[in-house]
């Protein structure tokens, strides 16, 4: 179970109501009102979220998955071409120095190739007009 900070509010808030409001129906008022002050709060939040989510989609400066993708793509390009250029070079150069570690480009590589069937799922939906 995971702690949930709004609700540990709206129950601390009610249990100092209880102590300082002997009336209950006044105090169950008060919890309400609480409760739902905090609701909206949450409500706007979230709009306010939304808005910097489009606004940030409008500026073109690109997302998670444009950085996602280009991790792949620079990963599989050090594991397939940088690493064993960097390797052969030291060796010719500086047979002391130890070669750079080896990566593992599978990972990168079902990552790239699963963003590129999504993209073009969502460009054949696109061209057939099923999804906006």
């Amino acid at each position: 179970m995971s702690f949930d900070p709004i609700t540990a509010i709206i129950n601390t808030a009610g249990k100092v109501i209880d102590r300082l409001v002997p009336d209950k129906a006044a105090a169950d008022m008060l919890k309400t009102e609480i409760t739902r002050d905090v609701q909206l709060a949450e409500i706007d939040l979230a709009k306010s979220r939304l808005a910097v989510a489009a606004e940030d989609a409008k500026s073109g400066k690109g997302g998670f998955r444009d950085q996602a993708g280009k991790l792949a793509v620079y990963s599989c390009g050090y594991a397939w071409l940088g690493e064993p250029l960097l390797t052969w070079g030291l060796s010719v150069l500086a047979p002391t120095v130890p070669p750079p570690p080896p990566v593992d480009p599978a990972l990168a590589y079902s990552m790239l190739v699963g963003m590129l069937g999504l993209a073009g799922v969502r460009s054949v939906d696109l061209k057939n007009g099923t999804r906006n």
